[in-house]
């Protein structure tokens, strides 16, 4: 089968899936591929919950982003009736304002609160008594800071990539799944894309890469050194308060800053009642892996350490209800990247990553949209480019 589309999307997890709904908005002819069926557990969309926040720790240049995004999901919502962002607020602390770095950025709280008053999002900045007050869920040192934002709060992963691709295709964009992409190439005119699967070959004007952890597979070989994965862990604990304490009503996103980058953790208020558990999550950096070599299953002795780590400021029982892995892709800064390949302004290549990027995702679909439809967008993503790497 050989037909000419205008775009061709290579991925439909977070990213994917908000481009070919922002695609479907156009009169162009759109086809999305995907090796799965997402939404899917393999990647890095699963998990029932992601942080979202307004104010950004890991940059200013990343605010106008989830700020649109915001916007987004309550589109979504009213288009879809189906609920997908919970604004349950979100509490970022540690032991003060420059706690070991997060994802590149060395004052992660301090940034947080500059952006917060650069952008006007409303926060409080909160001392270890207040937040004693107000959230009994955590044990303190009594040296604690914390920030405090009233419109942050959770998003439902999979529920947001399954209405994104409902409607694009209710909008006419095609779905070809269970489809591997194994290589995107310009054409002989370098004026188009050829992408072949095991089985098929299509043609576009120009192609989208948002295959996450299986990006590196579809890139020249000089770039796939930029882009590691890396397995982190997901536990849902049994809480030790009474279930309305983690409630959504009276319990907040938050993310706990360590003195070490290792001992940093994050989580969620109970979502799923009484008996489901409270969804925790810590990261590492140290081992990468690649989609076909990662352990996705939990030991015990993880569950443990996990445990005897979280245990020591968040009120929990040593009774892991869940568990999940899912994978990061880093790149060397821990930042986005949002560009073309060079030579090649016909391919792009979507990777919001390093952990941080589905809060993102709904307004970068926009952002590919303008760049495949018009090379241009409205929001600033220079700081997103490949030419920050050295090859």
């Amino acid at each position: 089968m050989n037909m000419l589309y205008d775009v061709i999307i290579v991925g439909l997890g977070a990213v994917g899936s908000a481009t070919a709904y922002q695609l479907s908005a156009t009169n162009k002819k759109v086809l999305g591929i995907d090796q799965f069926q997402p939404p899917h557990t393999l990647g890095s969309s699963h998990g029932d919950t992601r942080i979202t926040r307004q104010a950004i720790g890991e940059g200013r240049h990343y605010v106008p982003l989830v700020l649109r995004s915001h916007q987004i999901w309550r589109e979504l919502e009213s288009k879809a009736n189906i609920e997908l962002f919970q604004a349950c607020g979100g509490l970022i602390f540690g032991t003060n304002l420059n706690n070991a770095p997060v994802h590149g950025s060395l004052s992660f709280l301090e940034v947080t609160v500059a952006a917060a008053k650069e952008f006007g999002i409303e926060h409080q900045v909160l001392d270890c008594q207040e937040m004693q007050k107000r959230y009994p869920q955590f044990h303190y040192q009594g040296t604690e800071i914390g920030y405090f934002e009233p419109g942050a709060g959770l998003l439902k992963p999979e529920k947001c990539i399954k209405t994104q691709l409902k409607l694009a295709k209710e909008n006419g964009v095609e779905l070809q799944l269970n489809q591997k992409v194994v290589s995107i190439e310009p054409n002989s005119n370098n004026d188009g894309v050829v992408v072949k699967t095991n089985t098929d070959t299509w043609e576009a004007e120009s192609a989208i890469i948002a295959a996450g952890a299986w990006v590196s597979e579809l890139l020249p070989e000089s770039y796939k050194k930029f882009f590691k994965a890396y397995r982190q862990i997901m536990l849902w604990f049994e809480q030790e308060l009474p279930y309305e304490t983690v409630s959504p009503e009276h319990c907040p996103i938050y993310i706990r800053l360590g003195e070490t980058a290792e001992e940093l953790f994050y989580g969620f208020p109970g979502i799923d009642g009484e008996h489901g558990g409270i969804k925790i999550g810590i990261e590492q950096f140290f081992d990468d892996c690649t989609v076909d070599t990662i352990d996705r299953n939990v030991s015990a002795d993880e569950i443990e350490q996990c445990f005897k780590q979280i245990s020591k400021h968040l009120k929990i029982k040593n009774n892991c209800i869940k568990s999940a892995a899912c994978l990061y892709t880093v790149t060397p800064d821990y930042g986005f990247v949002l560009d073309t390949i060079p030579g090649h302004p016909q391919i792009l290549v979507a990777s919001p990553c390093s952990g941080h990027g589905f809060k993102h995702s709904a307004t970068i679909g926009q952002i590919l949209t303008e760049l495949a439809l018009n090379q241009k967008t409205d929001f600033d993503i220079s700081a997103f480019s490949l030419s920050r790497f050295s090859l």
